[in-house]
C-alpha cells in the first residue's frame, strides 16, 4: 500500500476588489480587518491564506487510484469540489505529490467521502497514521474505495487545470453510490465533526 501525504489543495479565487478602501483609505493602507500589502505581508500570504481559508470547514475524502505497476495509491485531501451536475463533473486540488504523478498514466480516481468515525483513516492517508495493518478497500468499475465511507465517486480524468502551485484535476463521474450519516469535516486545522 502506497500513500501520498497531502491534506489541503484547493486555491481560492480572488474576490474583486477595486481602488480605494472606504473612506478614501489607499488600498494598501490596514483597515479593521484587512491587512497592509507590504513586502512583510507578502512573504508570509501563502501561511495567511491557509489559515484564513481554515476558517471555511470542508467535507474530507480519500482519492484512490490504482495504478497496474504499483497497486492502490491514495492521500488524504479537502480540495475536492463539484464543478458540474450536467454533464456530472468533479474537482480535485492537487500540490506537487505522488498521486499528481500517477494520475496521468491511470486516468482515473475515486473519491471517498468521510464519515466522522474514519479520522484514523484519514491521518493514515495524510502520513501521519499510526495502523498496523492497511486499510482495506472495496472495489467498482476498476477503482479503490473506502468502506464506511459516505460517498463513492468514481472519475475519469476529463481535464487538467495548472493553478498556481496546484494542478485541478476535472474527474467525469461515471459512478457514485452514498449514504447517511455524520461526516468528518476538517477546520483551522484540526478534524472535527458536526456539532
Amino acid at each position: 500500500m502506497k500513500r501520498t501525504a497531502q491534506l489541503g489543495g484547493g486555491t481560492p479565487g480572488r474576490s474583486r476588489t477595486a481602488g480605494r478602501a472606504r473612506s478614501g483609505t489607499p488600498p494598501n493602507a490596514t483597515t479593521a480587518g484587512m491587512a497592509a500589502l507590504t513586502p512583510t505581508w507578502r512573504s508570509t500570504a501563502p501561511r495567511r491564506l491557509r489559515d484564513a481559508m481554515g476558517r471555511f470547514a470542508t467535507g474530507v475524502t480519500v482519492i484512490t487510484t490504482a495504478d497496474e505497476g504499483e497497486g492502490v495509491h491514495g492521500m488524504t485531501a479537502n480540495g475536492v469540489l463539484s464543478v458540474s451536475l450536467d454533464p456530472p463533473l468533479v474537482l480535485v486540488s492537487l500540490g506537487r505529490c505522488r498521486m499528481a504523478e500517477i494520475l496521468p498514466r491511470t486516468g482515473r480516481y475515486g473519491i471517498s467521502v468521510l464519515a466522522a468515525d474514519q479520522q484514523d483513516v484519514a491521518m493514515h492517508f495524510a502520513g501521519q497514521g499510526h495502523r498496523t495493518t492497511a486499510p482495506a478497500f472495496t472495489w467498482d468499475g476498476g477503482l479503490p474505495f473506502l468502506p464506511g465511507a459516505l460517498a463513492h465517486i468514481g472519475c475519469r480524468v476529463a481535464d487538467v487545470h495548472p493553478a498556481g502551485d496546484h494542478v485541478l484535476w476535472i474527474g467525469r463521474v461515471k459512478h457514485m453510490t452514498h449514504r447517511d450519516g455524520d461526516p468528518l469535516l476538517f477546520y483551522a486545522g484540526r478534524f472535527t465533526g458536526l456539532a
